[in-house]
């Protein structure tokens, strides 16, 4: 892994970890759901990254 891999590692676990929560404190239905994708695109992205599958990058 590169440095710049290194970080877009930790812009998307910080991303990850924003969008969670989010949608662990959130009360709005449509945030929620607007946050879980947020969440759903940083995994993806890691998984992208890292060639890893992406539960292993889904932090809750």
């Amino acid at each position: 892994m590169t440095v710049d891999d290194k970080k877009w590692v930790v812009w998307l676990v910080r991303l990850q970890s924003l969008a969670q929560a989010r949608v662990a404190y959130g009360r709005d239905k449509y945030d929620i759901e607007r946050f879980e994708e947020i969440r759903e695109i940083s995994v993806a992205m890691m998984a992208e990254l890292s060639q890893l599958p992406a539960q292993k990058w889904l932090i809750c």
